[in-house]
């Protein structure tokens, strides 16, 4: 008896101490990012006739989360204009279907370890026939929490490009 008593202490104490470990694995996203464009990679674009340098805009990112419900808020701005767009997202797995612009978009969004990883895909409805796009998005930080990378991958119509956005916390 003696013995099964202590096995089954030993065996909970065992999945207490897992789940411990996963539930401190989820990363957390939330706090105010800069854009750093010097350590960001974009994809390039070829512009006919011009050699001068793109201004890149000022991009900040505002994350809120409360365990697995991320809020983002990423806000644009160049010279005098700006401009935000605010997704959420419900990082359990599931389907999260909106109506987008020109058609339909799906996300979701699942933690990984200590990464957050999107998906998105939008069907859009053109004079061109309907169209699918899709869209990957890693989130990872740095050990030391201060810097948050978002390594994306599209693929649409035109083949696939990938972004790396590096943001550091302000």
């Amino acid at each position: 008896m003696r013995r099964a008593r202590r096995m089954i202490v030993t065996v909970a104490t065992l999945l207490l101490s897992v789940g411990a470990v996963a539930a401190q694995a989820q990363p957390h996203f939330a706090g105010s990012w800069v854009l750093d464009p010097a350590q960001s990679q974009f994809p390039t674009h070829e512009r006919k006739g011009s050699d001068a340098q793109v201004e890149r805009p000022e991009i900040t990112l505002v994350v809120e989360q409360q365990g697995n419900v991320l809020k983002a808020k990423r806000t644009v701005a160049k010279g005098n204009r700006e401009r935000s767009l605010t997704e959420t997202y419900v990082a359990d797995g599931s389907d999260q279907t909106k109506a987008g612009r020109h058609g339909a978009v799906v996300t979701r969004a699942v933690f990984d370890g200590d990464r957050l990883v999107v998906t998105g895909t939008y069907a859009m409805k053109g004079e061109q026939g309907d169209t699918t796009m899709s869209r990957q998005s890693v989130w990872t930080l740095s050990p030391d929490g201060t810097v948050l990378t978002i390594e994306t991958t599209l693929h649409g119509p035109r083949g696939e490009r990938s972004i790396k956005s590096i943001y550091t916390r302000s």
